[in-house]
């Protein structure tokens, strides 16, 4: 049976790369990565596929542009006191990232930083850490830390974990894992992020 929406007239709009994204973000979180195709796409922009690949090439460079557009939406605000105080701010606003956008996150969490605005990204993180006394090698290792805390934590927040952990039969033999599952609530969310980033950013010298 064919579908309804592919024999739909198709109507003349125009297109833009900005339109494009947004709706393959929105695609995206509907229903997720791997129901993702240009295919669909096309269908929700009302065009034909073909007409997309005027404004991107393929399917990796949707998500390249994905990235790039939830990397523009963490804010660097140098008005914050301290290192650790503006990484803080980042890493909240990272893991705001993975709470609202919980498909589009797993696209971020796989994908390299290597575009200019990633980058510049990753760039700016280091002028912060230039603000503390850890060595060039330090703050470089430092970064790469800091981003498998916070992809880590994303990926949790996105997927659900703690709701699956809430769901997961208890096993009556152990006692102490049952007692520790009891705290991995919504409500200890908060809690848990607070407690790794200030273990990890207690590394970093005051």
């Amino acid at each position: 049976m064919s579908n309804p929406d592919e024999n739909k007239p198709k109507n003349k709009i125009k297109l833009t790369k900005e339109s494009i994204i947004e709706s393959a973000m929105a695609l995206i979180e509907e229903h997720g990565i791997d129901r993702f195709s240009l295919r669909k796409l096309a269908q929700k922009l009302n065009c034909e596929a073909m007409s997309i690949y005027y404004h991107v090439k393929n399917k990796e460079q949707i998500f390249a542009e994905i990235v790039d557009s939830l990397i523009l939406k963490i804010e660097f605000n140098q008005s914050i006191d301290g290192a650790k105080a503006q990484l803080k701010d980042i890493a909240y606003q990272w893991r705001r990232l993975s709470q609202q956008y919980p498909n589009i996150f797993l696209i971020l969490a796989v994908h390299p930083l290597d575009s200019e605005i990633g980058q510049n990204f990753m760039h700016h993180i280091l002028l912060i850490l230039q603000q503390t006394n850890l060595s060039a090698k330090q703050a470089s290792h430092f970064l790469r830390v800091l981003n498998y805390y916070l992809i880590g934590a994303g990926v949790d927040e996105a997927k659900g974990y703690h709701h699956a952990a809430q769901k997961q039969p208890p096993n009556s033999d152990d006692l102490l894992l049952n007692s520790a599952m009891a705290f991995w609530t919504v409500a200890d969310q908060d809690q848990i992020f607070e407690l790794g980033l200030d273990i990890l950013l207690s590394y970093m010298p005051d």
